[in-house]
């Protein structure tokens, strides 16, 4: 099975407080040669105040196939 990188997408939540959206799903994060992951799930709520959070982040990995969802806030200004 070749690396695939799945279905990626992303958007905007709210342009007026720069919150965002983005998915990948479906996509295989290493060959069953070199191991496999069976089953991982991870919930993440980050409040601090940096470029790219606060966010929340939901990722399960199962048989080696990677899903993610990712909102967040970015706060990220360049003239700083």
């Amino acid at each position: 099975m070749k690396l695939f990188l799945g279905l990626v997408k992303y958007g905007t939540i709210s342009k007026k407080k720069n919150v965002f959206w983005e998915t990948q799903l479906f996509a295989s994060i290493r060959e069953f040669k070199d191991g496999i992951t069976f089953f991982e799930f991870k919930i993440n709520l980050d409040r601090f105040k940096s470029e790219h959070t606060p966010s929340f982040q939901i990722e399960l990995t199962i048989l080696n196939i990677y899903n993610h969802l990712w909102i967040y806030q970015n706060n990220f200004n360049e003239y700083e």
